[in-house]
């Protein structure tokens, strides 16, 4: 992190001479912009899924209701949607929005504009930043209320009763109960028509599923066999909303449930407009990621546009548009998001982001550190200017440079190979660490491991510099100590002769080629002979379930994240179906210290007692230490977001991470533009 910031200083004052030396004219530097009332800016013309029948007076400030309570021009031009208060919870249920996730106060903004983004075309990359869960976690791990004001759980942790905001309602103004937390849970997780069932976060220790039942049209209650000390962190983790619209799918789901497959695939499409091979295709998308399907209401601050060209996340570009029953305001009583939409243009590599991010076309981009300069100085060529805003990272090591081999891969010999230590040490040491970061990042990264960030649980400096040397010889001593034998080619294979190619696959957008290419000449000189493809990442998730994806460079789900308690997904085996290190590994093909790590987690889940808990993931970790069951060859960096200057209320300094949603945790409905 002090390296980091150090190169940033030298950039920064680099620029600076830049835009001195060309006369440009003085700024306020690229940091986030000062926190004061800005003025009025223009409101869209558009509306959710169709053409308004008069647009709204560009000029026009929101008015305040009767109630003390103002909605977008955008919305009152449609004259469809009666009285904000009508739209909003019962006064004392609202949400009322005023920190950002660190807790620093916001601006009051301002309504109208839209929100320019650069999407990569999967499931996620609308979803994040509109998602709203039950509850929600702020930069310190610490639980909020969202779309539940509250909770309540008895002595032993075996009962958790949740409170909902009464009169809150879905998108398409049909009331939101606790009816839909309950229905999604008892029909579509029990009987897993999403294709996930149930979550861990309502298991028990003896991995019995909770019991849910509504008490009112607020309340529902969640029962445990046993204590269940982390079911909301769990929850907040594992599945987030708890509910679907009922009385969008209820007829949907009977139809499955009865066996009648037609009928529930024709209601599917008569409901998405889509067409799905099978009932299992059809719960997964309706039922899992059903606010990327038009015409579906959800609560989240922006739905997806009905309008033919715009509807479709899979497209070339579509539309998100603000939720009329949005259930949250600022402080002033506006009702968010104070942006009408969000455009987002599909891309198919970071490059095209990157130019759409510098000539304006996009409003933010996550960006490569090495990318820093490249944006700093386009403001000086093209006038965009662009704020940076650096959060704190949870991977173990840069995830672009990350190894995962399979060790519950179906192969024997491969997967005897993978689970040997000396093997995995080889392949670490045989890369120079130094060389390849310098020529994949331009000297902005170091050499590094798959280990927690220094600042983070479990960082220490043994573990971030373990099997880090550069050594061929030993890493072919260790090759053979693994069973392996070299070849008349040079190359190593079994010791029963079977020839060993370590297959290696990627995600085609994620652009890891080039890496795969330098790596490659370190693994063939030690006598490792590789092949790589890229793939889409729909053949990637679907290869990653069934477990058999042999080994993947870039892996979309990195290990590390802020927590191996709250989130032991990427550290755990069991707990994912998308990790590329454990594939399909479960507790009854888990051997030795994988099988520890399975007992632990389970022991934790078991411990009321903080130190007791403490003292159970200090364990976890030393096995990670001790095993290093995923390489890693490049340090991680923090994250870093260049973002247009006319965004405000883009929060600085937050953690990056998927326990947190990514870019869900900076909270989208609270942005506003100012020109």
């Amino acid at each position: 992190m002090t390296q980091f910031k150090k190169w940033m200083s030298l950039v920064l004052a680099a620029v600076m001479c830049i835009g001195l030396l060309a006369a440009c004219g003085g700024g306020d530097g690229n940091k986030a912009p000062d926190t004061t009332q800005p003025p009025d800016t223009t409101a869209s013309d558009e509306t959710p899924g169709t053409a308004p029948d008069a647009a709204p007076d560009a000029n026009a400030p929101a008015e305040p209701a009767a109630g003390g309570y103002s909605e977008s021009p955008y919305i009152t031009a449609l004259g469809t949607y009666g009285s904000v208060e009508d739209r909003l919870p019962a006064e004392d249920d609202i949400m009322v929005e005023t920190l950002d996730a660190a807790g620093n106060p916001l601006e009051i903004g301002v309504f109208g504009g839209e929100l320019k983004r650069a999407a990569g075309g999967g499931n996620w990359d609308a979803g994040k930043p509109i998602e709203e869960g039950l509850f929600r976690f702020n930069t310190k791990a610490e639980i909020e209320p969202n779309v539940a004001k509250s909770f309540e759980v008895n002595d032993d942790a075996t009962v958790y009763t949740i409170h909902l905001r009464e009169g809150m309602k879905w998108s398409d103004g049909e009331p939101f109960t606790a009816e839909d937390c309950v229905w999604f849970y008892n029909v579509v997780c029990l009987n897993k028509l999403d294709g996930k069932g149930v979550r861990n976060c309502h298991k028990d220790a003896d991995d019995n599923p909770a019991v849910v039942e509504k008490v009112d049209d607020t309340t529902f209650t969640v029962t445990f066999g046993t204590p269940k000390y982390d079911f909301i962190e769990a929850l907040t983790v594992d599945l987030k909303w708890h509910y679907a619209p009922k009385h969008i799918f209820e007829e949907m789901c009977q139809k499955i449930l009865d066996g009648d497959e037609a009928s529930a695939i024709a209601i599917g499409k008569e409901i998405t407009g889509m067409e799905f091979s099978d009932t299992g295709a059809l719960g997964k998308e309706c039922l899992y990621y059903f606010w990327n399907y038009s015409g579906i209401p959800t609560l989240n601050p922006f739905v997806l546009s009905t309008e033919s060209g715009k509807n479709s996340v899979k497209g070339e570009y579509y539309e998100f548009l603000r939720n009329p029953y949005y259930w949250k305001t600022d402080a002033n009583g506006q009702q968010l998001p104070y942006i009408d939409k969000i455009v987002y243009t599909t891309v198919q590599n970071v490059d095209q982001q990157l130019m759409l991010l510098l000539d304006g076309t996009v409003d933010y981009q996550t960006i490569a550190v090495q990318d820093a300069p490249t944006v700093l100085e386009a403001e000086q060529t093209s006038g965009t200017k662009i704020n940076l805003y650096e959060w704190s990272g949870v991977d173990w090591g840069s995830p672009a440079h990350q190894l995962h081999l399979n060790l519950g891969i179906a192969d024997e010999n491969k997967n005897a190979l993978f689970n040997n230590a000396d093997f995995r040490q080889a392949m670490s040491i045989c890369v120079d660490r130094t060389a390849l970061a310098s020529a994949l990042t331009d000297g902005w990264q170091e050499g590094g491991q798959a280990a927690p960030q220094e600042g983070t649980l479990g960082y220490s400096e043994a573990w971030s510099k373990k099997w880090t040397e550069y050594d061929v010889a030993k890493a072919q001593t260790l090759f053979e100590s693994a069973g392996l034998v070299k070849g008349s080619d040079g190359f190593y294979d079994f010791a029963d002769g079977t020839d060993f190619e370590l297959n290696i696959v990627s995600v085609a957008e994620l652009n890891a080629a080039e890496t795969f290419a330098l790596l490659d000449t370190y693994y063939r000189a030690a006598g490792i002979k590789c092949n790589f493809r890229d793939y889409d990442r729909s053949y990637i998730d679907n290869e990653l379930m069934a477990g058999s994806l042999e080994c993947m460079l870039y892996p979309v789900t990195p290990i590390g994240d802020v927590s191996i308690a709250l989130k032991p997904n990427s550290m755990v085996p069991g707990y994912a179906t998308n990790v590329a290190w454990y594939g399909a590994m479960k507790e009854d093909t888990a051997t030795g210290d994988l099988l520890e790590l399975i007992n632990l987690k389970k022991e934790l889940d078991k411990t009321s007692d903080a130190d007791a808990r403490n003292e159970i993931v200090t364990k976890m970790l030393k096995l990670h230490e001790d095993n290093q069951w995923t390489i890693g060859y490049v340090a991680a960096t923090p994250a870093l977001h260049a973002v247009n200057a006319r965004i405000h209320n883009f929060p600085d300094g937050l953690v990056w991470s998927d326990i947190y949603r990514d870019m869900g945790i900076a909270h989208c409905q609270c942005w506003f533009i100012q020109e």
